[in-house]
């Protein structure tokens, strides 16, 4: 049978779900495959009929990948926040540093807005945000706007309220608008598995616990100031052009603090730098 290419929507096991747009395909993959590396959920793939069952060839080359769960092709970030739990914006900063560094467009969304009211000015000059409430439909509109004719994934922690806002955003008349073609039934997940709702006119949702736990970005220490705009744009007038914004004397990025870059932005850059710096330390002890 004539080849296809398509989208992994699911994998379980050995058996990979495909869309191929006008049809889904349940395949197994090449022993080939599976001995060079795992496929992703997101992978876009070459498949193919023998006998009885369909087999996927080859991998296409993949970009925006995440890990936990793993996700290829991403190209946007929900990153949920909201009054209850407590918001987590060390966490923010690690996926939005890990998603600069995949090419993956971050947006911070306020959720339970219909509970409190956040304030996200700290992230004006970081990212794009946005204000929602599955409860109420508040930004709903705004969010299918945004992930329309893109792959979009949700980051938060627990309970924060991604698999309501998914909800929300399925049942939305802006995605229902000869859109909603192919809704996937969702099953139960862990971490360790995905799924993506194909949406139809090249929109799709990464369906899963959401990336949670994530450590920063495997780069080195010294290039996480490369992706904190919001601090960059003030390197110019440091002392040091290879200043780390930490201990060097004349800093422009600390004399700016409260006044251009966001207190607690600054705080979680040593954070998260720190960790950085520990974990190439531990790298080669």
């Amino acid at each position: 049978m004539k080849e296809k290419e398509g989208r992994v929507i699911k994998a379980v096991a050995s058996r990979f779900t495909v869309d191929c747009g006008d049809e889904i395909r349940t395949c197994f993959a090449r022993k080939k495959l599976k001995a060079d590396g795992a496929i992703y959920v997101g992978d876009r793939v070459v498949t193919s009929k023998e006998r009885d069952a369909f087999v996927i060839e080859r991998v296409l080359p993949r970009s925006g990948a995440l890990i936990r769960p793993y996700v290829a092709n991403i190209d946007v970030c929900l990153i949920l926040v909201a009054p209850e739990p407590e918001p987590d914006f060390l966490l923010a900063d690690k996926v939005i540093v890990n998603c600069l560094a995949e090419g993956i467009t971050p947006v911070l969304v306020w959720n339970k807005s219909d509970l409190e009211k956040g304030d996200l000015s700290e992230y004006n000059d970081v990212c794009e945000c946005l204000t929602c409430s599955a409860e109420s439909g508040e930004g709903i509109a705004e969010l299918a706007d945004v992930i329309r004719g893109k792959t979009a994934c949700f980051a938060g922690q627990s309970a924060v309220g991604k698999s309501s806002v998914i909800n929300a955003l399925l049942d939305s008349p802006v995605m229902q608008v000869g859109e909603l073609a192919k809704k996937i039934k969702r099953g139960r997940h862990t971490t360790r598995r995905a799924e993506i709702l194909a949406l139809g006119g090249g929109t799709y949702l990464v369906d899963t616990c959401g990336f949670s736990m994530l450590d920063a970005v495997d780069i080195p220490p010294e290039d996480l100031r490369l992706y904190y705009d919001d601090m960059e744009r003030f390197r110019k007038d440091c002392r040091f052009n290879t200043c780390l914004h930490l201990d060097e004397p004349d800093c422009a990025v600390k004399a700016h603090i409260g006044k251009g870059v966001g207190e607690g932005r600054y705080q979680r850059y040593k954070l998260i730098f720190t960790e950085l710096d520990d974990r190439r330390k531990n790298k080669y002890d």
